[in-house]
């Protein structure tokens, strides 16, 4: 896990050197154990590391093959390079124990088409000096991060947005055209950012950059792949159990101490069941517990703990200790989100408790169906009364509109008013979380419908095609973003066994009656039955939930309204949202916290970072 940073084509040979180093400082906090520098008369590559495999110098990136026909900078981790390296060392003469050589000789021996064999999170530049092509990758489901933009002095590749803008080649202008999609949907999808001029490349897609071209492909799409399940119910639970037991146990490769975030739910618990059963040592766990009951679900992660004789932390905050450290994490934030702080408090513990690498069970929810938004969508999908004219629904809905005042209610109403129920519509309305054109100055948002049509026409079961689509929309540009800027502000590697492609791929394949008959992610639940108490799989989904209702209206009151009031100051919002914020201070609860949260950060990102707006 590391930065990377590339300026390609650039017409200043010294100017682009004294760049890379601006950027390189920029993101000292991803990588604090080493930096290199590489530039020579096409292009220049930076990097920050964060040793993990093969911690020796040798493998100090910018790394080069031994003719030096090809370079790299790299991000990530290959969970397959000891297979792959064995594979490949009689026709590739390693010197080094890293799996970022890995990539290297699979280019050297079968070019780009070499690179479909890596298993694992990645982002990478790699510059191949014979042809003067430049690749930059990004990893099949996004679970890393990179950036670009072009300027007459350079194309500016990079794994964070701040980096670019170190460079100091772009102007720091809010992109004014993303305010409503920010608003309503709690975050800007790919390629689409925060910043006018700069990108962000979309998962499963490459840049190939030549000296006379700029092209971007996909290289990877989940929709393409075979849905279709010939497997019996026996047969594909141990097809899963091989899958994800593999992944696991791949993930779990380090030359440095790593552990486990235990929430004491279904997909934190039963990765630490599986770390557990392929360590010679007691895992290393990690909980945040709180000395308030009303919060705490320390004696859940106890349970599984103490059934596989993990090493535990368990973090005791009280309720001031971790309202001090939430204006840190909004800090932080390299892009605005609305989700974040609970990962930058137990990512600051576990690095100080010596750890490099944290295993996480993010991904399950979106596998597996457990989310509320799969039951709305397989209720909406079915409900009878969307069967009727148009006309006849529209005037129901302005009948109800009166009655149905809090948000589930609203929204109830605006889908009997659609003029077209199909899931590829009614999905972002399931996940909106304002109407932009009520609470924005100028903002409007249309749904970018293509993806979702591209995914709800698929052959896939129904479930797999929520799944596809909370993979494209929420999970990948808020929890997986999130995950990584807030674990990488200290320095410490997140890893998401269940987003290995091979587990993706066959989750997907899983029929909906397997999936979910009555219960969220039955299926997952049944296959690991013997490895997960009772007390876990019967327990109430909690997530990691705290009081963000009783702190916004009391502790954190000041800290929202001010970031509501920059975005009005700034015109970007209209008076009209701090009315709303009133209402929800003196316990309304037509909106929940989630509905400001989102808008308070982005205030405070523009204020911090001193981000210019021009309506």
């Amino acid at each position: 896990m590391c930065g990377i940073n590339a300026i390609i084509h650039f017409t200043d040979k010294v100017k682009a050197t004294e760049r890379l180093t601006q950027m390189n400082n920029s993101m000292s906090h991803r990588g604090p154990d080493a930096e290199g520098i590489f530039v020579n008369e096409r292009i220049a590559l930076g990097h920050r590391r964060l040793s993990i495999i093969d911690t020796s110098a040798a493998a100090n990136q910018p790394m080069h093959t031994a003719s030096h026909n090809a370079s790299i900078v790299f991000n990530g981790e290959i969970y397959n390079y000891l297979e792959l390296r064995e594979e490949l060392k009689h026709e590739y003469a390693f010197s080094t124990q890293s799996d970022t050589e890995v990539i290297l000789a699979l280019y050297t021996l079968r070019g780009i088409e070499g690179f479909n064999q890596l298993a694992g999170m990645f982002a990478f530049v790699l510059h191949d000096h014979n042809t003067t092509t430049t690749w930059v990758y990004r990893d099949r489901l996004g679970i890393k991060p990179i950036y670009y933009a072009t300027h007459n002095e350079g194309i500016v590749v990079s794994s964070e947005l701040r980096s670019v803008l170190a460079s100091g080649l772009f102007e720091k202008k809010f992109n004014t055209a993303v305010l409503g999609e920010y608003i309503e949907t709690q975050t800007i999808q790919a390629p689409n950012t925060c910043i006018e001029h700069i990108f962000f490349l979309d998962a499963g897609h490459a840049l190939r950059i030549t000296d006379s071209e700029f092209e971007k492909f996909r290289y990877y799409d989940l929709v393409k792949e075979n849905h279709s399940c010939e497997l019996t119910f026996q047969e594909a639970k141990q097809a899963l159990r091989t899958s994800l037991t593999t992944s696991v146990e791949q993930h779990m490769r380090s030359d440095v101490r790593y552990g486990a975030f235990l929430s004491g739910g279904i997909d934190s618990s039963l990765m630490v069941a599986l770390m557990a059963q392929h360590s010679s040592n007691p895992v290393e766990t990690f909980q945040i517990a709180f000395q308030e009951d009303e919060f705490d679900e320390s004696a859940y992660a106890r349970i599984v703990a103490e059934k596989y004789g993990t090493d535990h932390h368990e973090i005791v905050l009280s309720e001031n200790d971790f309202l001090k450290q939430i204006p840190n994490a909004v800090s932080a934030l390299d892009f605005p989100s609305g989700d974040g702080p609970n990962t930058f408090v137990v990512s600051k513990a576990t690095r100080e408790a010596g750890l490099k690498v944290a295993i996480s069970g993010l991904g399950g929810d979106e596998l597996f169906a457990g989310y509320p938004v799969f039951k709305h969508m397989h209720a909406v999908a079915n409900n009878k009364l969307l069967h009727f004219p148009h006309f006849i629904r529209k005037a129901a809905s302005i009948g109800l509109s009166a009655l149905l005042t809090d948000r589930a209610g609203q929204k109830k109403v605006e889908l009997l008013a659609m003029k077209n129920t199909d899931s590829s519509h009614v999905f972002p309305l399931i996940r909106k979380v304002w109407d932009a054109r009520k609470i924005a100055r100028s903002a409007h948002y249309t749904p970018n419908l293509h993806q979702l049509n591209h995914i709800f026409k698929s052959a896939a079961p129904f479930l797999s095609k929520v799944s596809m689509a909370e993979m494209e929309a929420y999970m990948q540009h808020v929890l997986l973003r999130d995950s990584d800027q807030m674990s990488m502000a200290h320095a410490l590697e997140i890893r998401v066994p269940f987003l290995d492609h091979r587990v993706v791929e066959l989750a997907m394949q899983i029929p909906d009656h397997w999936k979910f008959p009555h219960t969220p992610k039955k299926f997952l639940t049944d296959t690991f039955d013997d490895l997960l108490p009772n007390e876990i799989v019967h327990r109430k989904k909690m997530g990691f939930t705290l009081p963000w209702n009783h702190w916004m209206k009391n502790e954190l009151r000041t800290f929202c309204t001010e970031g509501l009031t920059i975005l009005v100051n700034n015109h970007l919002l209209q008076s009209t949202i701090l009315q709303e914020w009133e209402n929800f201070l003196k316990g309304n609860t037509k909106l929940p916290f989630t509905a400001f949260w989102h808008l308070v950060v982005l205030g405070h990102w523009i204020q911090n970072n001193h981000i210019e707006v021009d309506l």
